[in-house]
């Protein structure tokens, strides 16, 4: 295992961690606000789903990103 950390790959790291770390917090600091969103009915049930792919979408960069700096690949058949 070999680290491959450039400059991009350090900043994207940084940044997608960060950012998943704040939404994070956001949501377990705001989490009675989000659900009270929930309750008003009509298409406020979209508000939380965001939340929900935001959060994914940036723990899914960091995690690849992790990976990809500690020189971890998938097998390729």
């Amino acid at each position: 295992m070999t680290l491959n950390l450039s400059r991009p790959k350090l900043a994207r790291l940084v940044l997608f961690g960060t950012v998943t770390a704040l939404l994070y917090a956001a949501m377990f600091q705001f989490e009675s606000a989000l659900i009270g969103f929930t309750q008003h009915g009509h298409w406020s049930f979209v508000i939380p789903i965001a939340a929900a792919f935001a959060v994914s979408y940036f723990h899914g960069g960091f995690t690849s990103t992790f990976w990809d700096v500690l020189g971890i690949q998938a097998n390729k058949h």
